[in-house]
Order: structure tokens, then C-alpha cells, then sequence
């Protein structure tokens, strides 16, 4: 069988959509079999946030090697913002899914039944996990993030970890309040786009993004760094419908995996996995108990943690 992936093209999404749909209503395959969100066995729907521009393009490889050890043919799940992965994930429609901490915790909130393969490891030799950094554009004159009270705040969109509701929390931790009119995360707001903003200093001068993107900013001198907070690590997670014997393999090849996972499968890796991804840790469920604590205590800031 020829292994193959695909992004699903602008005119196909229509149809897939509606047939992933139709499959996740009457799903073609018995329980003792497991169910798969295309209805095809052979085909593994997947899914990244769009948290930057060319996400999927990035994940590329990630779907290269799934589709290599499992023998399945990986297709794009087409979603233009965070809360289509969530619903994608909640009704079915999707697979596999790389998405973020707090995703997935709005995920389970939605009914979706889904299980961590593993959490991404942004650090070579590091244990999961990653940070979310208070920024600020080099001519503004406050130093803390309690300075950040009365000024407009530039936050990634509202369903985003290190972008919404980890700042969030550390707002209020620091008795800092931001007006309604100040909050800026528009729906599509992605990492990139955010420290961009920021650093133009037009919308806002200060706001917050993943190290990935705000670390080469900072170290440009376009952006300065303010304060960072770890975060639970981003997951690779499975719908618990699929065949257990696939949700074993996924486990044995995507948990304490590394780059040479991928490359002594002759996966090429990319530029943004190189700089920014050296392999998934094993995580729990349990993992994931500090988002729900902070969404816990900021459910009144965040729309979003009040699902």
C-alpha cells in the first residue's frame, strides 16, 4: 500500500466535512473493531491548531510518520481556528490531534472521548512543557505585568494555553484587572500575529505568545521580555474509539519519542521542527489537572473555561 498524506484542498473541504459528519453520526465500524472519523479504516484523520501561518504545513511530517508505521493514509483535517479542532474532536470527526493543553481541556468539556499520546518537548533533552511570555514593545514604559492594568492587552485567541488562559491566571495572581474594551484576542488570533502586533506597538504595546514565537523577536530586539510562565506541554491525543490495537501502537511509537524517531523512519524533518521540536514525553490525563485548576479560577475572565 503506497503511503501517502494529503492537505485536504479548498474545494474538497466542503465534502469532507460534510462526509466526516455523516460518519461520525453512523460510524461504519462495530465497537469490538473501533470507529475511525472517515469511516475507512485505512485513512487516520488529523488535525493541528492553527495557532500560525502554515501550521499544517509544519505538522507535515508529524502526519508523514504516522502514516509510515501504521500503514494508514493521514488526511488534513481542514479548521480555520481553534474551536473548529475542538468541535472536530468532540463530534468525532477527527482522529488524531496535535493541539494545546487548554484545547484539551475544552475538548472534554465539549464530550469529546479522547486519551494524551504524548506531550510535545520544545527543548532538546527537556521534560514536556513550554511558556507563555508576558511581551512588551521596546518603547513602552511600564516593567512588570502589574503595569499592564489600564493599558489594551494583546492576547491570542480565547481558546488559547499560553496565549489566554495562562495569562489570565497570572493576571489575576497579580491583582491586575483588564478592562473589557482592553482585552484584544480576536477568534483567529494566532501566536505570530500576536508578538507581530505587539511589536508594531499600533493596537497594543503589550500582550502575550508562546517562546516559540516571542523568543526570536526578543532576541531581535523588536520585542522585550517582561516575565514567562511554564506551561503543561502541548499533546498529541487519540479519540479512545479507535481499535485498541492502534491506540497501543500509537503509545509505543509517539511516547519518549525524539527527531530520530521520525528520521530513522526516513521522515524529513522541517524547519520548524528542528528549531522548536525534539519529540513527545509520556503523559497522563493527570497531566492536564493544572489547566483545570486554573480554569477553575478564572472561569469569570474567560468565556471560554466555562464549558
Amino acid at each position: 500500500m503506497k503511503l501517502s498524506t494529503r492537505l485536504a484542498s479548498v474545494g474538497a473541504t466542503a465534502v469532507l466535512l460534510a462526509g466526516l459528519a455523516a460518519c461520525s453520526a453512523t460510524p461504519a465500524d462495530t465497537a469490538d473493531e473501533g470507529t475511525f472519523a472517515s469511516g475507512d479504516s485505512n485513512v487516520l484523520v488529523f488535525a493541528t491548531l492553527p495557532d500560525h501561518e502554515g501550521a499544517d504545513q509544519d505538522a507535515q511530517p508529524i502526519a508523514d510518520w504516522i502514516a509510515e508505521f501504521t500503514g494508514k493514509e493521514v488526511e488534513f483535517f481542514p479548521a480555520t481556528d481553534y474551536t473548529a479542532v475542538v468541535q472536530g474532536l468532540a463530534s468525532g470527526q477527527i482522529d488524531i490531534a496535535q493541539i494545546s493543553a487548554f484545547t484539551y481541556y475544552q475538548s472534554q468539556a465539549a464530550g469529546a472521548d479522547i486519551e494524551p499520546i504524548g506531550a510535545q518537548i520544545t527543548k532538546e533533552g527537556a521534560e514536556p512543557g513550554y511558556y507563555s511570555v508576558a511581551i512588551a514593545n521596546p518603547a513602552w514604559d511600564g516593567s512588570t505585568i502589574e503595569d499592564f492594568a489600564d493599558e489594551p492587552v494583546c492576547f491570542v485567541n480565547p481558546t488559547s494555553t499560553s496565549g489566554r488562559a495562562i495569562p489570565a491566571s497570572q493576571l489575576k495572581a497579580a491583582g491586575v484587572t483588564v478592562a473589557e474594551e482592553n482585552v484584544l484576542a480576536p477568534e483567529g488570533g494566532s501566536h505570530d500575529l500576536n508578538a507581530a502586533k505587539v511589536a508594531e506597538g499600533t493596537e497594543c504595546q503589550v500582550g502575550f505568545a508562546q517562546d516559540i514565537d516571542a523568543d526570536p523577536l526578543i532576541d531581535s530586539g523588536a520585542l522585550v521580555e517582561v516575565d514567562r510562565y511554564l506551561v503543561p506541554a502541548a499533546p498529541i491525543v487519540m479519540q479512545a474509539g479507535l481499535p485498541q490495537e492502534l491506540k497501543d501502537l500509537l503509545i509505543a511509537e509517539i511516547a519518549d519519542s525524539t527527531q530520530s524517531s521520525l528520521t530513522d523512519a526516513g521522515i524529513e524533518l522541517n524547519e520548524f521542527l528542528t528549531d522548536g521540536w525534539f519529540g513527545f514525553g509520556r503523559v497522563d490525563d493527570a497531566y492536564y489537572d493544572s489547566i483545570r485548576t486554573v480554569c477553575e479560577e478564572i472561569a469569570d475572565e474567560v468565556e471560554a473555561c466555562q464549558a
